[in-house]
């Protein structure tokens, strides 16, 4: 049964665009998880991929691009809708591709008919005072994150007018491209176990350790942890 609600208002009358609960995204590294479901358990030859890094600094510089993102969204209907438009009217995707130009359609089907003369857009935009400035810092912002995934799919694959962003952790995941990648990431852990056990009864120093196996192993000062060092791994 289709929704007899104003597009792009919620139940309580104010824009339906929201933050948080409109980011989508997952924090469970899936790939690994599929690639080893369509294997055979017995087939223990074939190559598994192991995550190698996970960029979390950036995937939640991106969760917080993306609430940025769609509270300007928000703001902007906002304005909107308190500068004679009426909800109903307007097309939320629409919007979302070019406001000035949703804006200008809408703004003038509902309003042009308040004088007897035929009126340009800028003109009226003056009689009824509306600093249509305010709109084109919101296009400009909306603008330039084109690099988030938006979109007006619900779960059901059906299209609606709220604003939703998309963000994967996959997108910030690396993955080992071959078994001596593999190798190398399982030689690593085990130098990696060995020295914390050393540490349990003398001082190891990283830097040098780290010299004496040619920087096979690289040491994080700020995270005060070794990692492989990947610039080392074969490429195919």
């Amino acid at each position: 049964m289709k929704s007899k609600m104003k597009k792009g208002v919620s139940k309580d009358g104010k824009v339906k665009v929201t933050t948080k609960e409109n980011i989508v995204w997952s924090d469970q590294n899936s790939v690994q998880e599929q690639f080893n479901a369509m294997m055979p358990p017995e087939d223990n030859d074939i190559f598994t991929p192991i995550v190698l890094n996970v960029d979390y600094d950036t995937y939640h510089k991106t969760i917080k691009e993306g609430e940025e993102y769609l509270k300007n969204f928000n703001d902007a209907l906002s304005w909107v809708y308190d500068n004679h438009v009426k909800p109903d009217t307007i097309s939320v995707s629409s919007f979302s591709k070019d406001m000035m130009l949703e804006f200008e359609r809408v703004f003038m089907l509902q309003n042009s008919n308040l004088i007897k003369l035929d009126v340009s857009f800028e003109k009226l935009l003056n009689l009824l005072d509306v600093d249509i400035d305010v709109l084109k810092e919101f296009q400009y912002k909306h603008s330039d994150n084109s690099h988030i995934q938006a979109f007006f799919i619900n779960r059901d694959g059906e299209p609606e007018d709220t604003l939703k962003v998309r963000i994967d952790i996959e997108d910030f995941t690396t993955y080992t491209k071959n078994q001596t990648q593999n190798d190398m990431i399982e030689a690593a852990d085990n130098l990696m176990v060995a020295l914390r056990d050393v540490e349990r009864y003398t001082k190891v120093y990283p830097l040098t350790i780290t010299q004496g196996i040619s920087n096979f192993l690289l040491f994080d000062m700020k995270k005060n942890q070794y990692r492989i060092n990947r610039t080392l791994m074969p490429k195919i």
